[in-house]
């Protein structure tokens, strides 16, 4: 069996957020290569049905695709805080809706290539909303999208969020989600 890669130096590129390194790796076969990772910590989202079955869903400036798109209500955790609690915090700051039960849907990395982190995926039913309302220089827009339209958008691949269309097949996969 092949011995497992072995990071041989980090250098730390960028300390302001996000962290980002640079690793030499000797891999099994004793080549070498360099990798960057960014080191995120624990991040959680959010996906929040309203008692009408609405999906509640930001639209944001999403700067890897270079413009506005549907996203789930979500961020890293502060220090200390749990990933449900953040979950919670970060739906009601960015959509002004309150979480009900939280059920954790998914637990793991997004991005295993280049990150550092675990995302925590979580669902709720029956939020409600606030009197709260995001800010407009994060969240462009707040909409709510019935779970009938989400489960088509999710299952023709429409949404350009692998996050956000995890969520909605995960949840319907388990039957939280009826149309």
């Amino acid at each position: 069996m092949a011995s497992e890669p072995r990071i041989l130096a980090s250098k730390r590129l960028r300390e302001a957020w996000p962290p980002v390194s640079e690793d030499d790796v000797q891999l099994p076969s004793g080549a070498r290569k360099t990798w960057i990772r960014m080191h995120l910590g624990t991040s959680a989202a959010i996906l929040a049905v309203t008692k009408e079955k609405e999906i509640v869903l930001t639209r944001e400036y999403r700067h890897g695709l270079g413009r506005i798109a549907f996203s789930l209500p979500g961020g890293t955790a502060r220090e200390g805080e749990s990933p449900d609690a953040c979950a919670r915090r970060e739906l009601l700051e960015e959509t002004g809706y309150e979480a009900g039960r939280v059920l954790e849907l998914f637990a793991g990395n997004s991005l295993t290539a280049y990150l550092d982190g675990m995302l925590h995926l979580f669902f709720t039913r029956d939020c409600r909303p606030t009197d709260r309302r995001p800010d407009p220089d994060e969240i462009a827009a707040v909409e709510r999208m019935t779970v009938t339209k989400a489960l088509a958008e999710a299952r023709s691949g429409a949404f350009e969020s692998l996050v956000l269309t995890s969520a909605i097949l995960l949840a319907d996969a388990r039957g939280w989600l009826v149309a």
